[in-house]
């Protein structure tokens, strides 16, 4: 098996997983779509998180719920 072809396949793969697992936590926890941005923006990830996210995370952080949420995962990590 060629080696460029299977680490494709198995990034693409892990991508679809990644996804979703993330679909399911959604649909079966108390999660919103804001905590899983502030997840994976604060991972431990030595890249930074892209202007997007981060700009999404702050518009949400103006609302109340949305903002104790997100800092109880900033709190927590």
């Amino acid at each position: 098996m060629d080696a460029p072809f299977f680490h494709e396949l198995r990034r693409q793969a892990s991508s679809y997983l990644t996804g979703k697992i993330r679909s399911a936590r959604l649909v079966l926890t108390d999660v919103t779509p804001t905590q899983l941005m502030t997840e994976e923006a604060t991972n431990g990830d030595a890249s930074l998180p892209n202007a997007k996210t981060m700009s999404l995370i702050a518009r949400e952080a103006f609302e109340i719920d949305e903002y104790l949420r997100i800092s109880d995962i900033l709190h927590t990590r």
